[in-house]
């Protein structure tokens, strides 16, 4: 692994020094280094890649709004009332369990890497306060790879831990005996070498180690150079995972590649253009504020000023200074150049699409606004569906059966469960992941878009022929269109309540109809009653009373 990632690390290390100077872990030493790293003269880059990471943590997993959604293949199914009821239970507490964890905090550092070497790593491990915690890594200390699907399933890293740190990790009793010496004699601080490896178990086995039947991966640490002669390693710990514990998305992968190639790499050159124009553009103001200036060999001693308003005393009135060439710089038009630099930069961020609406003056209608939003936020179709399949969707589902294992025991009586079972019905379905992020909707939008013209399209139609109405399934319009704009399933009636809310409001007017008839029945007697006949009056001649 550490081979294939070789021929990528030059390029992320001038990625991560134009747009990301604090990403990025190369040298076995980079650990704690507080020095300087941001001393670009124009922080563009930076801030374009900050903006496009704000746009990805709000527009795809906000912590402030719904962004994921449980459903079934079966909607009839879905819409019945007791497994409804139960998917939105499950929600509810993923949703909890992510905000009580460091998964908001950690997400922007993914699409930091992300969006500036292509390619991130994250680690989920379960966590006894807060259920599940989260570790992401930097360009640099990690390595990949992947499977005949192209998926990734093998991560390793190398990285320095001190003794202390080793102790409380893996308990005294498990580091070798060099890391018991130290922290016995009070040396918490030396640091030493540790692998660690997250890989499939069926690649070979480890002899004397046994993991349950069901664990698909293993996680591997060991202290590197531990006995001898440094030639065998300490064992620290192994682990057996069910699913795989590295959430590895990319941003956009070749066939065959392991790593992913990121929006960065497109505008490396501009970054790099844009740092030599701006200092260009210092030089040529600096030299016409302050020019080279040229003076006679009889002044190379005696002291002279160039401050304003300084005076030089000299005996010939010849020798004077003057400019040792004229300066024609031109600062306004390197000023525009270094725009149009700019420009290219945030146009290759998708700067200019997240910070769209507030830089667009000749907007007028909120029609207008949203239809230009559609149109540029499809442009990231392909990175949305690409961060659902790799990281957002492995997410969901893993931390789904996270909770299903801590729930399993609670059901048999074992203790506090934080799910209640599921219904029977779901026994045979598989759950689905839908997302409803803004830009998962704004993607949908197209759709509704269709529909709305569609049925407006009917409407009109039916003023010359009502009977087109009956081409509108209005029930399912509803439901589909409330699915396209990720309405919450709680605020749309399912199908049974919609049956049982007609079946009463048909009794009603069934009701409200025989009550009508009755009391016609009673006003068409008493009119009988009150006209007068040879026999009294009507009802007594139909009766044939007074006969």
């Amino acid at each position: 692994m550490r081979a294939e990632r070789s021929s990528w690390v030059p390029h992320w290390r001038e990625l991560t020094a134009n747009f990301s100077p604090r990403r990025g872990k190369f040298t076995e030493s980079d650990r704690n280094k507080g020095q300087k790293r941001n001393i670009l003269p124009n922080n563009t880059p930076l801030f374009a890649k900050r903006v496009l990471v704000s746009g990805l943590m709000t527009g795809v997993s906000s912590p402030a709004r719904p962004w994921f959604k449980l459903s079934l293949s079966n909607r009839d199914l879905e819409q019945f009332g007791p497994v409804r009821e139960w998917l939105d239970m499950v929600e509810e507490m993923q949703y909890r369990v992510f905000a009580a964890s460091n998964l908001y905090r950690a997400l922007p550092d993914v699409y930091d890497e992300l969006s500036t070497v292509g390619t991130a790593a994250m680690l989920q491990e379960s966590d006894y306060n807060d259920v599940t915690r989260f570790t992401t890594y930097t360009a640099g200390e990690f390595m990949l790879d992947t499977n005949g699907a192209d998926r990734v399933d093998t991560f390793g890293r190398e990285y320095d831990a001190t003794v202390w740190q080793l102790i409380s990790e893996f308990g005294v009793d498990n580091v070798s005996r060099r890391v018991r010496d130290l922290y016995e004699r009070g040396d918490y601080t030396s640091t030493f070498r540790v692998h660690h490896v997250i890989e499939p178990t069926n690649t070979c086995e480890l002899e004397g180690v046994k993991l349950p039947d069901d664990a698909a991966w293993r996680s591997i640490y060991y202290e590197l150079g531990a006995h001898k002669d440094e030639s065998e390693d300490q064992l620290l710990r192994v682990r057996g995972y069910r699913r795989f514990p590295i959430f590895a998305p990319r941003w956009a992968a070749r066939s065959g590649d392991v790593y992913g190639y990121a929006p960065a790499m497109d505008a490396l050159g501009d970054a790099k253009s844009l740092q030599i124009q701006e200092k260009e553009k210092a030089k040529a103001v600096a030299k016409q504020n302050n020019p080279p200036m040229k003076a006679p060999k009889s002044l190379e001693n005696v002291p002279v000023s160039l401050l304003p308003g300084a005076v030089n005393f000299t005996e010939d009135p010849n020798n004077v200074f003057s400019s040792l060439y004229q300066v024609q710089a031109r600062p306004d038009l390197l000023a525009v150049d270094i725009e149009r630099t700019e420009m290219r930069i945030n146009r290759a961020l998708y700067a200019d699409l997240f910070l769209m609406i507030s830089r667009q003056d000749d907007v007028r209608t909120a029609t207008e606004i949203a239809a230009r939003q559609e149109e540029k936020l499809l442009q990231l179709g392909p990175v949305l569906e690409g961060l659902h399949d790799e990281l957002l969707e492995p997410l969901v589902e893993n931390t789904f059966e996270m909770l299903m294992e801590l729930s399993e025991p609670g059901w048999s009586g074992m203790g506090p469960a934080l799910l209640p079972p599921p219904p029977e019905e779901l026994q045979e379905e598989n759950i689905e992941v839908e997302f409803v992020s803004v830009l998962a909707n704004a993607q949908r939008m197209v759709d509704t878009g269709a529909m709305e013209r569609w049925i407006g399209f009917v409407g009109n139609m039916a003023a010359m022929k009502p009977e087109v109405l009956d081409k509108v399934d209005v029930d399912e319009a509803a439901d589909e269109m409330a699915e396209k704009l990720g309405v919450p399933p709680r605020v749309v009636n399912n199908n049974e309540d919609v049956a049982a809310v007609r079946e009463g409001r048909a009794q009603m007017q069934q009701m409200q109809q025989m009550s009508g008839l009755a009391q016609q029945a009673v006003d068409a007697a008493k009119t009988l009653g009150d006209t007068p006949t040879t026999g009294g009056n009507v009802l007594n001649d139909v009766l044939g009373v007074g006969q």
